[in-house]
């Protein structure tokens, strides 16, 4: 009888112990691919940056050379619109705020790997918590850039944990080291997605301004002698499949046709970037909500959707890369 009273107690024991495991390995790979996704939006916000960096520098060359070529007007600096300025200014603010919190949260994720992938003891909660401090104030600042006070609605409203299956009380969870860590990284992950919903609503509303300064300053430094057409030539004969002659260079002129010829081509250029930073958004914030579902799965002991983070990455990885030029047409 005693015999078997053990034999139950060691079996409930070991049944208790099995329930209260942390799931290791999808943990693992919930951190991996956690990881995977801020290094592609860590390289999406450089591209961001870029484009708003480079309208400042590109205004203050364009605006002053036309100032200045002009002998009626006097020459000095001229700078950007007030109103401009400052909305273009507020969102890099953001994208700034965003590069900080996406650092965090790659952290937080590599911690979240360490213990469960590695098996080795990570600081979770102080990682976590540096996540949730970056990315609370990220969405806070990309929430002030919302104009009349609306919530944009692409490429989803902002959501809570709620919406992707957490639920809120979860005392039994909350007693799983690597669970209570998970629900933390996911909130971070979350506010970093409600957040980048408010800026790519701010991005689309520069997106005429930023099109049209980008194909502004390309015209001035041609008109300048400073750039060659060449380039804008190459692109363009590069996205049509065709091969330009030798010395086509010499070919291109500055008469009117030629010059608005290539005023088009390059603003059609500039709005297939822009339209290229959109496209980004919408994958990395879908990316994002694929993570949620993942973390929410984890917390239920559900297979995870590591394909879907996958599939999203990859869309944006792809507008990352430069286009490969498209083999020209041999000459007969």
């Amino acid at each position: 009888m005693l015999q078997r009273l053990t034999i139950a107690t060691l079996a409930a024991a070991a049944l208790l112990g099995g329930c209260a495991a942390a799931p290791l390995g999808p943990a693992a790979s919930l951190a991996e691919a956690g990881i995977k996704a801020t290094g592609s939006f860590s390289q999406e916000v450089t591209g961001v940056a870029s484009q708003l960096g480079s309208v400042e520098v590109g205004e203050a060359f364009t605006a002053t050379w036309e100032q200045c070529s002009n002998s009626a007007l006097t020459c000095k600096e001229i700078v950007e619109p007030a109103e401009l300025a400052s909305d273009r200014r507020a969102l890099a603010r953001v994208v700034a705020l965003r590069a900080k919190a996406l650092d965090a949260l790659g952290a937080a994720y590599g911690a979240l790997q360490t213990e469960a992938a590695y098996n080795q003891s990570a600081d979770l909660s102080g990682a976590a918590g540096d996540a949730i401090k970056a990315a609370d104030s990220f969405a806070a600042a990309a929430a002030g850039l919302r104009k009349g006070g609306n919530v944009p609605a692409i490429p989803a409203q902002a959501a809570s944990l709620a919406d992707f299956g957490f639920s809120l009380l979860g005392d039994q969870l909350q007693r799983k080291r690597i669970l209570a860590a998970s629900r933390d990284i996911a909130r971070a992950t979350l506010q970093v997605r409600n957040g980048m919903i408010d800026e790519s609503a701010a991005f689309g509303r520069l997106t005429r301004y930023l099109v049209g300064k980008r194909t502004e300053v390309r015209m001035t430094l041609m008109k300048a002698g400073l750039v060659s057409r060449d380039e804008v030539m190459q692109q363009v004969a590069d996205q049509m499949n065709v091969k330009l002659v030798d010395g086509f260079g010499g070919i291109v002129s500055s008469s009117p046709a030629d010059q608005m010829a290539l005023q088009a081509s390059m603003r059609a250029l500039a709005q297939q970037e822009v339209l290229a930073t959109q496209e980004r958004y919408q994958a990395g914030i879908a990316a994002l909500g694929a993570l949620l579902k993942s973390h929410a799965e984890l917390e239920k002991g559900k297979p995870l959707s590591i394909g879907s983070i996958d599939r999203f990455l990859t869309q944006l990885d792809a507008t990352l890369q430069p286009a490969a030029p498209a083999p020209a047409n041999p000459t007969p």
